[in-house]
């Protein structure tokens, strides 16, 4: 059964003109008195008879527009559903991320994503670096930001951003007053390690077994924003990325550039072959927006 003639159908009998009917549905009266005659036709059925210049259904009308009315209504709940996926209302987006973009960067990309899409609800997972792969593969997930290189045939990359380590430490601290410093100037410094598992532990480790700076210190910990706390409370210094230490701005540290650069490098992974969405399309434009007022 043709879906326009119904909705004409429907359009005539709650207006009661066809004049009306053809206004609601955009269209020409010439046209909906097509489409109802021919849905007459293909019932055999009378549907509407005319009264005082006004079209009253037919008590068989009235009969079929209460079955009709339930399809009708099924469509328009498909019409209403295709409106939400096109314009991302309460739209789902999961992301499993690292912990430098989960702390660092997911709260500026979240922001920025509501900010045009507001009624979008939005679930993180901090996952190991070392298993991202595997949750953006078989996960749940839309989306993974983590470091690059990532070689795995499961997944797809898409260059997020590069940037340099930074050395957080007090105000007071001897190196403060260096523009740079380098790692033969932390010789002797107890530092805050990065745990086994953080994405720059091999970085900042093979970069001080290079220099032949021992890279050593009493507390090891998994994220830059704690590492930060425990420098605050004197404990040592910390190697992090820049945007975990814009999250603790209020801790009265300030950051030094490492000589030479400790680079590191973020990434989008997406399951391989699954189309991306708007809404993934969206959070892409927009973190790569949020990363932009973070520099």
């Amino acid at each position: 059964m043709n879906l326009k003639r119904l909705q004409a159908f429907r359009a005539v009998l709650e207006t009661g003109s066809v004049t009306q009917a053809a206004l609601r549905l955009h269209t020409t009266q010439p046209a909906v008195s097509r489409l109802v005659s021919d849905l007459e036709k293909e019932l055999g059925l009378a549907l509407f008879v005319r009264q005082r210049q006004r079209l009253v259904p037919t008590e068989e009308g009235r009969m079929f527009f209460r079955e009709a009315e339930r399809a009708l209504a099924a469509v328009d709940r498909i019409v209403d559903v295709a409106r939400d996926i096109r314009t991302m209302e309460g739209a789902h987006l999961r992301v499993v991320a690292a912990m430098i973009a989960a702390f660092g960067i997911m709260p500026a990309a979240s922001k920025a994503l509501l900010e045009l899409h507001p009624k979008v609800h939005i679930s993180i997972a901090i996952k190991a670096v070392q298993d991202i792969a595997d949750w953006v593969a078989t996960g749940p997930f839309d989306v993974g930001i983590t470091r690059m290189p990532l070689d795995d045939v499961r997944v797809e990359c898409e260059p997020l951003v590069t940037g340099n380590c930074i050395l957080v430490l007090p105000p007071d601290h001897r190196l403060a007053r260096k523009r740079f410093v380098s790692l033969q100037d932390l010789r002797g410094e107890r530092m805050i390690e990065t745990s086994h598992g953080n994405m720059h532990r091999d970085l900042i480790a093979g970069a001080f077994a290079a220099a032949r700076v021992p890279y050593s210190g009493s507390v090891d910990l998994p994220t830059g924003i704690s590492a930060c706390q425990f420098v605050a409370a004197g404990l040592g210094l910390a190697i992090i990325d820049p945007y975990a230490f814009r999250a603790v701005a209020g801790f009265g540290l300030i950051a030094k550039p490492i000589r030479p650069a400790l680079q590191f490098s973020l990434g989008f992974f997406f399951p391989a072959g699954r189309p991306r969405s708007n809404l993934v399309k969206a959070f892409v434009q927009a973190t790569r927006s949020a990363i932009a007022t973070l520099h």
